[in-house]
């Protein structure tokens, strides 16, 4: 009877009930999806119309609802797969998945509120060179002294490559500093292509704004006005404005409100009609500071001999006092000491001039002079390959180098590394002649850009000597017109202009066509089949960033074909077969709509790189073995599980990520890693889930480990009772909706082989259950001799020493960072030593963030950020104090106490000499940040918002002095002295 009533409670009433629950859940589903549909239209709704910008915390909720939703459809997909009796099994899932929904109904009440004011963040001081003379400084100081002063708006005008953007990035800057306008400095570039529409899409941009919904200019340029209005003394800076416009019908308020409008342009006459009320004109250099300019640039080291000054003068003379052609003709010439060559390049100068004089810009023989001076066709090839970009844009220095090789512009080697690294040669020697310059874009990557001079110098000799045509962001809403289209065109660039659809096709074939980039047209939904057979000779087509829902079936008959580019094509639902596409070398379907591998992918045994990474789960595994013909791969990219047997034959595989479902592959794939030192970088997934976020929002070309849904106890993750191996020499590690199940609690004691990572950068640890702390004092001298994988622990170490951030987001038993232990030594100089940025949301348990003993290791400490912590009472305790005294008179001398600092022990004082940025937001228990006295030397912004029975700030005056303030009653806080 006992063993029937066992049967009946673990599988009679579970098969009984299931149906109930998943109605239940269905259910309790609908509800959790309709309240996140409400949280999406309120946000926008608010952000279109107002200055705030949603809580990091409503983005984290609605990504765990759309990973529940996903889960749940994989769940019903399960059970209807299932037979009956297969199903018994799952009513605990069930159970599972509905107190996960039932969480997330909870949590998104968002008692607290979901909005945040967007001008909260601090905007960063523009990189910008120092230009020299006295015209220079005498602008600048009038600039500066009118932008300070009451009048509402300001023109900069001057030639082309005078310095005017320069002089522009000085003022933003100069502006930052001051307490009116420390958040309020927005820099816009305009650039010819320019429209009202474009404007004030690119203004909204840095408001934070949604306008796409809205198509009504003058609603768009109401929305604007009342957001730049709650802003009060903002300042708009609009660099290289080629049309005048009415500010009103933008939406740009002058006349009221405190705001100023700076703009700079070519033409004195644009700021006339524009209505600036003054003007600041930016001048040449005397002929006495050109030289002098151009010696300094030069870089000689030393006096020019007598007959190489005199033609060095004679150049600087032709450069009529312009800082840009001082620069690139400096840079074209540094290095060069022979006086031939100097003749020599003189009259290649001279040359330059008469090839460009119809040009009507005094700087245009300088810059086609530098282009010149390169010399090397393949170089000057690479140069060119950047006008295809639109003006002004950032183009990645990796995908640039992609298009190289593809392209056949560099010189072939034995691997794509040593490609790769001589295209980045290219580009540095590109940038040391002056002819493209080195930024970053908003997601931090390694980008370079075209001064506008130089991409229209690059223009005319591209459309004339190499017969490409490029309308790259000139607002098109359809194809240029027939007549356009020459029949000896090579490269075609129609870049992010408005074309929604390519209806009829060319009337004759354009046999020497190789480029054509559609890239951008955000609406283009369609390309007529017949369109590409008139362009059998394709090698790179670029679709990237369209709505196109189909590719042309007449792509399968471009043998030619190199690159087939298809990038954020969300529309995109079906791809006609490949095989016959033998030369493809790059297939980019990154964030595309494509739910199974393509037909004919077997066939691609020439393909260097392979994204295929989507934010869905594909419905349809590959066939075994489809990887493994892809031996060349050099980059490969995928959402679903791999066999690690497919790597191993990809001898060239530099860049991996994927995600595998069981430890024993995981294990498989760091084993190999460790034989044949490759793939160099990678982002992997330990995730049974397959959840199809891995690598979205992760730093690219990195070493990141992702461990998904597993349960971590210690030696082994559990899962078939097999150890988990890291890679030793892994970056990151991300840790989501993991279970951590050891006796410490603490995440050294769940991974201990983290004490043996020197390269560990970041860890971000998301919604975890049963963690408390990051690390126990004992956990540093209690590895010794223990079995990692093939790996013994070394008996010492400096845990965390190479992290340099920490995201802790969601971790309901989380405490604090580390565990004090009596009768063990406190941590050994060096841990947490490289540590910069803390981030800690929504850890409700945590009462104090840091100790005060711990203060020492946190030298270089520069970012603090701390959101929804129900239960912080203070940031920096001294309630562990007396505690850690005793830890430090037993500390032994393989773990010293750093001597350095042990004054902060003794004393109500600390010093955190690097800390910039202190941001606490919705900390309602939040009563101090720190008891004593803060000496923060390098401290800029202080961000206090939700946080009532906070009464005062422990910063000492000469630091309150240097800190920008942001608080809804910053008024009331007293600072240290």
């Amino acid at each position: 009877m006992e063993a029937l009533s066992i049967l009946k409670e673990k599988v009679w009433d579970p098969y009984m009930g299931l149906e109930g629950k998943i109605e239940t859940l269905r259910i309790k589903m609908q509800v959790l999806i309709s309240r996140s549909k409400d949280v999406m239209t309120e946000t926008k709704d608010a952000e279109l119309h107002s200055s705030k910008k949603r809580k990091t915390e409503v983005d984290n909720w609605q990504s765990n609802v759309q990973k529940l939703e996903d889960e749940f459809r994989c769940f019903e997909q399960e059970i209807e797969q299932r037979s009956k009796f297969s199903r018994i099994g799952l009513s605990n899932r069930a159970d599972k998945i509905h107190k996960e929904v039932e969480g997330l109904i909870d949590q998104g009440k968002f008692s607290e509120g979901i909005l945040l004011n967007a001008n909260e963040e601090k905007v960063q001081p523009l990189v910008t060179t120092n230009l020299k003379g006295k015209a220079f400084e005498q602008s600048l100081k009038e600039a500066v002294e009118y932008s300070l002063s009451e009048v509402s708006s300001i023109g900069i005008w001057g030639m082309g490559g005078v310095g005017k953007t320069t002089l522009a990035t000085h003022i933003h800057n100069h502006l930052l500093k001051d307490s009116r306008f420390t958040s309020n400095v927005y820099w816009v570039t305009v650039s010819q292509d320019f429209s009202i529409t474009k404007l004030q899409s690119q203004i909204a941009k840095m408001l934070r704004l949604d306008l796409s919904a809205e198509d009504d200019d003058k609603k768009r340029a109401a929305s604007l006005y009342q957001s730049l209005m709650r802003n009060k003394n903002f300042v708009l800076i609009l660099d290289d404005v080629w049309t005048p416009f009415d500010v009103e019908k933008v939406g740009i308020p002058l006349e009221m409100g405190g705001g100023k409008l700076i703009i700079t342009s070519r033409s004195v006459e644009v700021c006339d009609r524009i209505g600036c009320k003054t003007k600041v004109k930016v001048g040449t250099l005397s002929p006495i500071e050109s030289w002098e300019f151009f010696v300094e640039k030069l870089d000689h080291g030393g006096n020019l001999p007598n007959e190489i000054e005199e033609i060095a003068r004679k150049m600087t003379k032709k450069c009529d006092g312009l800082p840009l052609g001082i620069i690139t003709m400096a840079s074209s010439m540094k290095g060069v000491n022979d006086v031939f060559e100097w003749r020599d390049a003189f009259e290649e100068f001279t040359e330059s001039c008469m090839q460009m004089e119809n040009m009507n810009n005094e700087v245009f023989p300088i810059l086609r002079f530098s282009y010149n001076r390169l010399r090397e066709p393949r170089l000057q090839k690479c140069f060119l390959y950047c006008c295809l970009y639109p003006e002004d844009f950032k183009i990645r220095r990796n995908e640039l180098i992609r298009l190289f090789i593809v392209e056949g512009l560099l010189v072939r080697r034995n691997n794509k590394r040593a490609e790769f690294d001589q295209g980045h040669a290219v580009l540095n020697k590109l940038e040391r002649a002056c002819l493209l310059e080195s930024v970053l874009n908003y997601e931090g990557e390694s980008c370079v850009r075209m001064h506008d001079l130089v991409r229209q110098m690059a223009l005319h000799i591209a459309r004339d000597e190499f017969k490409w045509m490029v309308k790259a962001g000139a607002q098109f809403r359809e194809i240029p017109g027939e007549q356009e289209w020459s029949e000896d065109l090579d490269k075609v660039s129609l870049m992010a202009n408005d074309i929604k659809e390519i209806s009829q096709p060319l009337s004759n074939v354009r046999p020497r066509l190789t480029t054509f980039s559609l890239r951008g047209n955000r609406s283009l939904s369609q390309v007529v089949d017949p369109f590409l057979v008139q362009m059998p000779g394709l090698c790179v087509l670029d679709l990237s960033y369209t709505a196109i829902q189909q590719l042309p079936s007449s792509v399968t008959n471009l043998a030619s074909l190199s690159a087939l580019l298809l990038r954020r094509c969300r529309e995109l639902r079906f791809l006609p077969p490949l095989d016959k596409l033998k030369n493809l070398t790059e297939l980019d379907l990154f964030d595309t709509n494509i739910k199974e591998v393509p037909q004919g992918l077997a066939s691609l045994v020439n393909l260097s790189f392979l994204d295929m990474r989507t934010r869905e789960k594909l419905f349809k595994t590959p066939a075994v073995g489809i990887l493994a013909r892809l031996f060349n791969l050099h980059s490969l990219s995928i959402p679903f599980a791999v066999r690690v047997e497919d790597l191993r034959g990809m001898r060239q595989l530099e860049v991996f990520r994927g995600v595998f479902v069981d430890v024993c592959s995981f294990n498989g794939f760091v084993k190999h890693r460790q034989s044949c030192r490759t793939p160099s970088f990678f982002q992997i997934a330990l995730d049974p889930t397959q959840s199809p976020s891995l690598g979205f929002g992760i730093i690219p070309h990195c070493k990141v480990v992702v461990l998904r849904g597993m349960v971590l106890t210690g030696d082994k993750i559990e899962e078939e009772g097999d150890v988990t191996l890291l890679p030793l020499d892994t970056q990151e590690l991300v840790i989501d909706h993991c279970d951590i199940l050891t006796l410490g609690n603490s995440l050294l004691d769940a991974i201990p082989s983290l004490t043996q990572s020197k390269d560990l950068r970041a860890i971000r640890i998301f919604s975890c259950k049963g963690i408390e702390f990051l690390m126990r004092l004992s956990n540093c001298s209690s590895m010794g001799g223990r079995m990692m994988g093939d790996h013994e622990l070394t008996s010492t170490c400096s845990p965390f020493s190479s992290l340099e951030r920490l995201t802790l987001r969601g971790l309901e038993e989380f405490s604090g960072l580390v565990k004090l232990e009596l009768g063990e030594a406190l941590p050994p100089v060096g841990t947490f030593s490289h540590l910069c940025r803390l981030n800690v949301y929504s850890c409700h348990k945590m009462k104090n963030l840091i100790p005060r003993w711990l203060l020492q290791y946190l030298l270089n400490l520069t970012d603090i950020v701390v959101e929804d912590c129900e239960e912080m009472e203070e940031i920096m305790s001294e309630d562990e104090e007396e505690q850690a005294k005793q830890c430090a008179s037993s500390a032994s001398s393989s773990s010293p106490f750093p001597s350095n600092e042990s004054r902060s022990i003794k004393d109500d004082e600390v010093v955190l000499p690097k800390l910039q940025n202190v941001t606490l937001t919705w900390l309602p228990k939040l009563k101090s940040v720190y008891k004593g006295r803060m000496t923060c030397g390098s401290i800029q912004r202080i961000t206090v918002v939700g946080c009532e029975k906070l009464k005062r700030l422990p910063f000492n005056s000469s630091s309150s002095k240097r800190a920008a303030i942001s608080s809804s009653s910053s008024s009331r806080y007293l600072h240290g002295s």
